[in-house]
């Protein structure tokens, strides 16, 4: 195949984690032009990948929502794909492809799109509870036997890396801290938790902080920096993606939520301290071996509900200070 478009993923982890994916393809497919259609959001995660010919960002619906997708469909006809490899399960990820007459349209069945599919795999329960690199790889076997995926891996571009070099404090011992979730508000832990961790870790281990989010999050990182004190910085809101993967790399820990940002720690090979409550352990962990997730065991976890249904956050709130804190200090006591 000469041309291949990838459908990318509209969450920050999940696109990290499918990019195991697009290096296989590669090695399936070393002759093609492979495209990866991308939100605004999460577009600059594939900038400089070797395995990534061209990202492919929709235009703004400043001009009405139909016209913008049929925009984006004469675009996708125009490039003349031979092949769709369709990461995400929604209805409207499988229907441009299907729209543009892409020859050959790759996807897992179900939600009423595998109509619109030509290779419609069986999404078998037993792909639900592995890890989620494995479960986007999975959509490879349309195309043969492919490779055993790697790990995320990404690298830092140069100017990002100057950029992080000038806002973030000096030392060896940098913690990174994550204390917002785009997800949902059922998989933070308390702001007030990560800002006694963050003053215990400064002051028993003589760390520097600092605090990484969104533009959403922004608010919340500043409040967390500034209650941590004079060794807290808030770079939430701050960054792009590039320079967000840069000032993670400096860290020599990062400490989060089961969200985005923890996946590009993974991608760039930093060690992990992961607070879960709600989320699968199973599914969505770091696909690296440095890290360590704390939770705690509860019947209704993982719920994998945006709000809990309960109110009282019970998988969150069993998770102590003191449980983080010591996960915490064996990854920076053996940096020592």
């Amino acid at each position: 195949m000469k041309r291949i478009l990838v459908s990318g993923n509209n969450w920050l982890g999940d696109a990290v984690m499918s990019l195991p994916t697009l290096e296989s393809l590669r090695a399936m497919e070393p002759g093609a032009r492979i495209s990866v259609l991308s939100r605004p959001s999460v577009a600059g995660l594939y900038a400089g990948l070797p395995y990534v010919d061209e990202t492919i960002v929709p235009p703004a619906r400043g001009k009405g929502k139909l016209r913008t997708w049929l925009g984006l469909v004469r675009e996708l006809r125009r490039r003349k794909f031979d092949a769709a490899l369709i990461l995400p399960r929604s209805f409207s990820s499988a229907l441009a492809p299907f729209t543009a007459r892409i020859p050959r349209r790759i996807g897992y069945a179900g939600d009423g799109r595998s109509p619109m599919l030509t290779d419609a795999v069986p999404r078998d329960p037993d792909l639900l509870r592995v890890h989620r690199v494995r479960y986007y790889h999975h959509l490879l076997t349309a195309f043969g036997t492919p490779p055993e995926p790697k790990p995320p891996a990404l690298e830092v571009p140069p100017e990002a890396d100057r950029w992080a070099a000038e806002h973030l404090p000096e030392g060896r011992r940098v913690v990174g801290i994550n204390p917002g979730a785009t997800y949902g508000e059922a998989k933070q832990w308390f702001p007030d938790r990560f800002i006694e961790t963050g003053k215990r870790l400064a002051k028993k281990w003589g760390a520097s902080i600092v605090v990484v989010g969104g533009p959403a999050e922004r608010e919340l990182g500043d409040q967390v920096a500034s209650e941590i004190g004079s060794r807290a910085v808030s770079l939430a809101g701050r960054t792009d993606l590039p320079q967000l993967a840069a000032a993670i790399r400096r860290c020599a820990l990062f400490l989060t939520n089961d969200t985005g940002p923890m996946h590009v720690a993974d991608a760039v090979g930093v060690p992990i301290v992961a607070v879960f409550g709600p989320t699968d352990w199973i599914a969505t962990p770091p696909y690296g071996k440095r890290h360590a997730i704390v939770r705690t065991e509860i019947e209704c976890s993982p719920c994998l509900k945006r709000v809990c249904p309960l109110g009282h956050h019970n998988c969150m709130k069993r998770v102590s200070v003191e449980d983080v804190v010591d996960a915490c200090g064996r990854f920076l006591g053996a940096a020592t």
